[in-house]
């Protein structure tokens, strides 16, 4: 009786690491065929990174703005600066603030419809 106990706990341990095991190499998997050459010139739409949650939600200018600009700066009237100089100065505080290109565009569309 008491073999029988242990057997079927052991089958049942080794059933759940089976399962747990079968998950986890399920989730590794790729959907590309590594041989298969890209047949288009420009990269895929869909990142690794959003493969579980999808895209993040687009942002608005303002947001975007409120967001990035108001972490290191005291917020700047839209009327200060002209567009060109609002295209500059955004362009330059990118790599500062870590935006994107469309980030950027889009900030500066705010600014610039906002004068």
């Amino acid at each position: 009786m008491l073999n029988l106990k242990i057997n079927t706990k052991l089958c049942v341990g080794l059933a759940f690491c089976g399962v747990l095991a079968s998950v986890t190499l399920y989730g590794c998997k790729s959907d590309q065929n590594p041989a298969a050459a890209p047949t288009s010139a420009g990269p895929t739409t869909q990142s690794v990174d959003f493969a579980l949650f999808g895209p993040p939600p687009k942002k608005s200018g303002v947001q975007l703005w409120s967001e990035n600009c108001a972490r290191c700066h005291n917020m700047r009237p839209p009327e200060e600066f002209s567009g060109a100089q609002w295209e500059a100065i955004v362009h330059e505080m990118r790599l500062r603030a870590n935006l994107s290109g469309e980030e950027q565009r889009e900030i500066v569309k705010f600014l610039q419809a906002s004068r």
